[in-house]
């Protein structure tokens, strides 16, 4: 009787190793091509606002702009209602601004405000406008081959001494 308890006892592991084996009955395949991995923008325009943790944080804007400078604008009207209520800021509110460039280079000339890159706010207020002036330089790409850190933004603050050329990243460490 122990010997059938082991035959049977053997047939049974025996089944399961043939099972797990033969797996479910799918066939291996071999290298399939999709084609090009997404890439590119998202739609629409990104402007950065500030957190309350002291991050920049982009939101979509799909308003049309024609230039960079137009999201001055944008910067100084802030974020909506509902951006606010996550905490959301802007600390571009007022001054003037003279945005240029030519190309991937943007200049960025702030006669009115004066900023210190060792301030957190300050830091924060260079980042937005070089996140948002990048990100619509490369929107406005048409051929769609700009990405925003390939965008070079310096800022010149009252008083002059440039400040960068910064790149988008150097913003959201």
């Amino acid at each position: 009787m122990t010997l059938v308890r082991v035959r049977r006892g053997a047939g049974v592991a025996l089944a399961v190793v043939a099972l797990g084996l033969a797996g479910c009955g799918v066939q291996p395949t071999g290298v399939v091509d999709a084609g090009e991995a997404a890439g590119g923008l998202t739609k629409g325009l990104r402007i950065y606002f500030v957190s309350e943790t002291g991050r920049l944080e982009g939101v979509t804007r799909a308003l049309p702009i024609s230039e960079p400078a137009a999201v001055i604008k944008l910067l100084m009207s802030g974020p909506s209602k509902a951006e606010q209520q996550t905490g959301l800021t802007t600390l571009i509110d007022s001054g003037r601004f003279d945005v240029t460039g030519k190309g991937n280079r943007i200049t960025v000339r702030t006669p009115d405000l004066v900023l210190d890159p060792a301030a957190l706010d300050d830091r924060n207020r260079t980042g937005q406008l070089v996140c948002s002036l990048a990100r619509a330089r490369a929107v406005l790409d048409e051929r769609g081959r700009t990405r925003p850190d390939d965008v070079r933004v310096t800022v010149i603050p009252e008083g002059g001494g440039e400040l960068g050329p910064y790149v988008c990243s150097d913003f959201l460490k």
